[in-house]
């Protein structure tokens, strides 16, 4: 019996001879289109965070540059203010030297101080005209230093893009000009950094009856300060971050990146893929005066 029952087994058998092999024939190819089209995934996937980062890498270096000129310009407002210091705190003791000099005391080291105060007042107030004048320059430069590190960054990683803003000298509008968005500041003149000593002259001016001593201080500031005020090269006006400069300033970069076709099969590929990203930055944190601005990537509030 059991013989017959074999028999009759391989005789079914007989004739489905085959048909496993199509089936598996059938599963491989099957799985090798899954894994196929995981592995395009994959690569697509990858040449997005590639390209993600690449416009996060150009934005991001962008907004660093122009931090980097706010913080130069910040340094040499900053400068400046210290030359005014210098110059007010030389005529507070000049003043202080004025009137013990009036009322007949170090006459002589008022007379050897004026001489120097002249000098060193026209010499930090020049310099002070000299700082703000190179940041100006620094203001125009930075559309161009902008602009070349962008270029730079993209030549390097083989990316194409656009910055926005673009322009490096259009109108100032805050929209099309890549541009840094300060303004100058409140004039500051000679006439306010010298006041001390011109106060005590004043004073000094006023009282009715003059000695010998007064008459000889009075007649020397006077000399000196016309000798100061008659080189003046005119008021300085530092710059400054606009009212709304947080909205203006800012960078975005848009670009692609294209991904090969893989010869694989089955997947029946035309052409080539392009993976498009964009990423916004700015400068932020700092001031007219204080050197602590810094970059961030941030997305652009739209009003």
């Amino acid at each position: 019996m059991i013989g017959y029952f074999s028999r009759q087994a391989v005789r079914l058998r007989a004739g489905n001879r085959g048909q496993a092999t199509a089936l598996s024939l059938v599963v491989a190819a099957t799985l090798l289109v899954v894994v196929f089209a995981s592995i395009r995934l994959h690569h697509v996937a990858v040449a997005r965070v590639t390209t993600a980062d690449s416009v996060d890498a150009i934005a991001l270096s962008a907004a660093t540059w122009e931090a980097r000129c706010l913080n130069l310009i910040a340094a040499l407002n900053d400068g400046a203010i210290q030359c005014f210091r210098v110059i007010r705190w030389t005529c507070v003791v000049w003043a202080a030297l004025a009137v013990a000099a009036a009322f007949g005391f170090g006459a002589p080291a008022f007379a050897a101080y004026t001489r120097e105060a002249r000098r060193l007042i026209a010499g930090y107030w020049n310099t002070a005209h000299l700082l703000v004048s190179w940041s100006e320059k620094i203001r125009k430069a930075a559309p161009y230093l902008v602009l070349g590190e962008v270029a730079a960054l993209s030549k390097q990683r083989n990316f194409a893009g656009i910055l926005f803003p673009l322009n490096p000298r259009g109108p100032h509008d805050g929209k099309n000009t890549l541009e840094l968005h300060l303004a100058p500041g409140a004039p500051v003149s000679l006439t306010d950094a010298i006041a001390p000593i011109s106060g005590v002259l004043n004073q000094l001016k006023r009282i009715r009856f003059l000695n010998g001593a007064m008459k000889a201080v009075i007649a020397l500031l006077d000399t000196a300060l016309r000798g100061i005020v008659g080189t003046d090269k005119g008021p300085i006006r530092m710059l400054e971050p606009e009212n709304d400069f947080p909205d203006r300033q800012f960078v975005r970069f848009e670009g692609f990146h294209t991904v090969p076709d893989l010869p694989i099969p089955f997947l029946d590929e035309h052409g080539k893929r392009r993976v498009f990203e964009e990423a916004t930055a700015q400068p932020y944190g700092g001031g007219s005066a204080e050197m602590t601005w810094r970059s961030r990537l941030t997305e652009r509030v739209q009003k």
